[in-house]
């Protein structure tokens, strides 16, 4: 799921209350081209949040370049009076966050059957129980071999599969939160993509 994130950086609260208006009005935007926003996640007080991450619909990367970048608001606050700063820039950045995986698609796995390995006396090397499965998408493979019968083994081998294909996934969201928390700290003052 793409995540579209505006963030006030560490800007005042006049930067967060634009942050607030620039998620409303990229909602609106976005509808007009066609991107459905499924659901919005707010940092901080709803009048002033310090970052709003629009969730869009759809596993492709949606077309949003043109928004990508820094936005500037230029409006006077009235708490700072009439000398004071009246430009005010926010960060837009696009990110990816995996859905989480509870369970694998059976269609994705594919299974291979072997012998096993190990000793047996008289009897080693007569039936093919050992499996291997691998995750087509990720490339993910585990073998199980240390029980008697080949549905044990598969069972064995799908549970050890979840649970790396899960690791792999947790791994990479930890991967993309770090980047959405480092995209705070890079919220440039000039050069804006639009000014509101």
């Amino acid at each position: 799921m793409w995540g579209l994130q505006i963030s006030a950086g560490r800007g005042p609260v006049e930067v967060r209350r634009f942050v607030a208006r620039l998620a409303a009005a990229l909602t609106a935007e976005l509808g007009g081209r066609g991107v459905r926003v499924t659901r919005e996640t707010r940092q901080g007080p709803a009048e002033t949040p310090g970052s709003v991450t629009l969730w869009l619909a759809g596993p492709d990367r949606p077309v949003v370049a043109d928004l990508l970048g820094t936005h500037c608001e230029v409006r006077r606050s009235a708490a700072r009076g009439r000398q004071g700063r009246k430009r005010w820039f926010a960060g837009v950045s696009l990110h990816w966050m995996p859905a989480p995986v509870a369970a694998l698609d059976l269609r994705e796995v594919t299974f291979q059957v072997s012998r096993a390995r190990g000793p047996g006396g008289q009897h080693v090397n007569k039936r093919e129980t050992a499996v291997r499965a691998v995750h087509g998408p990720t490339g993910l493979s585990v073998r199980a071999e240390g029980e008697r019968s080949q549905a044990a083994n598969r069972a064995r081998a799908l549970a050890r599969l979840t649970a790396m294909v899960v690791a792999a996934e947790e791994a990479c969201a930890a991967g993309a939160a770090h980047q959405r928390r480092a995209a705070h700290d890079r919220v440039e003052r000039g050069r804006p993509v639009r000014i509101w």
